[in-house]
């Protein structure tokens, strides 16, 4: 009568004790090492190991972080206040808060130039990789000075906030880029090395958000103020043309760089230029009505 159950249990014991033994157990623990190895494997096929700093770890998670919760606040109709979103309808307590469009974006850029610049000059024993990396955030915050003041024609304004937050953001993530990919140099190499590729694909965004801010510029004549729904290029697939080229740049900065702030930033980027971009799209539509295609998509020709 009892026999039936007692087997049963010491059955159980032996398949429990056949499992959980020391050996497998370490074999167990041994497996799960070996995923993770295989995981950081993967990594370091494309990017250096994490420089031994805290505040950089830190502030890679700080900075991916913060872009996409900015990315999806811009999407949610809280968009930073510059350009076509700057709120004219502020109270006359608000004047002094406000910058003319032309002088807030050299805010933006300027200081992260004149870091590039120091990081040229100061930075002692650089190797190929960091002086690229400083090359290339250079020619592109030198890029963007030069268009603000010869390119773009300004209409209105952006409120102080906005100038400092967005000038502050670009600073210390270009210094810490920069310092990054200089305690990266004494660690081992990707075993996939991108940064010719990347500096190819850097070349190839640059030079096509160039040529879409040249075609925004061109939209409007002397004096003139309205915003017009841009033609040409991939304005005609995407209504954030320059965005998505900016974003190849950045993707090429990445290939350059090959570390992982790098990628936090990137990421960073994408997802506050999407929500931008939908924002923008969503403005247009609303301005414009039927006159705007709704087979334009945002920033992703085809699919958003």
């Amino acid at each position: 009568m009892f026999g039936k159950p007692t087997i049963l249990k010491l059955n159980i014991c032996r398949i429990y004790h056949h499992i959980y033994t020391p050996e497998n157990h370490n074999n167990n623990i041994k497996i799960k090492f070996q995923k993770r190895n295989n995981k950081m494997a993967f990594f370091s096929l494309f990017l250096f190991p994490s420089p031994p700093s805290l505040f950089i770890m830190a502030l890679s998670i700080i900075i991916l972080l913060s872009l996409t919760i900015s990315g999806y606040t811009e999407m949610n109709g809280k968009q930073k206040q510059y350009a076509k979103f700057f709120d004219t309808s502020s109270s006359k307590k608000e004047e002094n808060n406000k910058l003319l469009s032309r002088n807030g974006m050299l805010v933006f850029y300027t200081p992260s130039f004149i870091v590039c610049l120091a990081a040229l000059t100061i930075l002692p024993h650089q190797d190929l990789r960091v002086i690229m990396v400083e090359y290339v955030l250079t020619l592109h915050f030198f890029k963007r000075i030069l268009e603000v003041l010869f390119v773009h024609k300004f209409s209105g304004f952006m409120t102080v906030d906005a100038a400092i937050t967005i000038g502050v953001s670009y600073c210390v993530s270009t210094a810490t880029m920069i310092y990054a990919q200089y305690l990266s140099q004494e660690l081992p190499e990707p075993s996939v090395d991108l940064k010719y590729v990347g500096l190819v694909v850097f070349l190839i965004g640059i030079t096509g958000n160039f040529y879409h801010h040249y075609i925004l510029s061109n939209l409007r004549k002397k004096g003139d103020k309205e915003y017009k729904i841009p033609k040409g290029g991939l304005f005609d697939l995407i209504i954030c043309a320059h965005y998505f080229f900016e974003i190849v740049a950045f993707i090429g900065v990445l290939c350059i760089s090959q570390i992982m702030f790098t990628l936090c930033f990137t990421l960073g980027t994408i997802f506050l230029l999407m929500g931008r971009s939908h924002a923008t799209r969503e403005w247009y539509i609303s301005k414009f009505g039927e006159k705007f295609r709704k087979d334009i998509k945002a920033i992703i020709p085809y699919l958003f």
